[in-house]
């Protein structure tokens, strides 16, 4: 009986995810499917409960916005997950659902894939959700200054309460030009174009987008978060080499 992979999210329509898992399953010869699920925050509990019955269900990715809602739901989380407070990846696990993050180790090892120099470097987080959450975990102890910028700036507030960030600093967006004019680095954690019309980022600036549609980067962070999820699914190594290709074949497919 072949397994299924679920991608859980409000509108998963257009993911890159599936093309890169699946060719993921076909390289090592695992009878899998991956499949986009698009649902509301209201439907989560019921996915959930129907993931506990299924002995098909392998596991699941979590994205946009239901990285936290769905914690709750779950049964047991990886003590990573449980200190970010945000849900990437889910595996079944005797009936039993367990959460992990796996956007931490894809955006570190994004950055080190891109080039990108942090320690010692002012930067700005833009969003307060679970990716914000997962690159500043990421970046702890690293940037000589790091700011949260978010819409809500209590949950700003909770983000840096909650991962214990000592020398963070919350702005809001009527601070935006100011925050990001001093930044050496500036990580785009929503889905939104947060950066002013028309802005562009100085010589010596670096602008790191985590839409894996819109930056090169976005596109490594979600290759390794991938390859993470697909080992903890599987319990094989991921074959890095074969989901990147399919990345780029499907974004060339059909472009942003």
């Amino acid at each position: 009986m072949g397994h299924n992979v679920w991608l859980l999210g409000a509108d998963v329509t257009r993911s890159l995810s599936p093309a890169m898992q699946n060719a993921a399953f076909a390289a090592t010869g695992i009878e899998a499917h991956y499949r986009p699920r698009s649902l509301s925050t209201d439907a989560l509990a019921d996915a959930m409960a129907e993931m506990r019955q299924r002995q098909d269900i392998l596991g699941a990715n979590v994205t946009i916005p239901h990285k936290e809602a769905v914690i709750p739901l779950l049964d047991q989380l990886d003590p990573l997950a449980r200190r970010l407070r945000a849900v990437n990846t889910i595996s079944r696990r005797d009936g039993e659902l367990v959460g992990f993050n796996t956007d931490v180790t894809g955006f570190s090892r994004a950055l080190v894939e891109c080039g990108y120099a942090v320690d010692g470097q002012s930067i700005v987080i833009l969003g307060a959700g679970g990716a914000a959450r997962a690159v500043a975990e990421a970046l702890r102890g690293r940037p000589a200054e790091l700011t949260i910028l978010a819409r809500d700036p209590d949950r700003a507030r909770r983000l840096v309460d909650d991962l214990g960030l000592e020398h963070a600093t919350v702005s809001t967006l009527d601070q935006l030009a100011n925050a990001i004019g001093a930044a050496a680095m500036v990580v785009n954690a929503t889905p939104a174009d947060l950066l002013p019309p028309g802005w562009q980022p100085r010589p010596d600036q670096r602008v790191f987008d985590l839409r894996s549609r819109r930056s090169a980067e976005g596109r490594s962070m979600l290759l390794h978060q991938g390859a993470t999820s697909f080992e903890i699914w599987t319990g094989r190594a991921a074959p890095v080499q074969a989901m990147r290709q399919a990345l780029a074949e499907a974004i060339e497919a059909v472009p942003a």
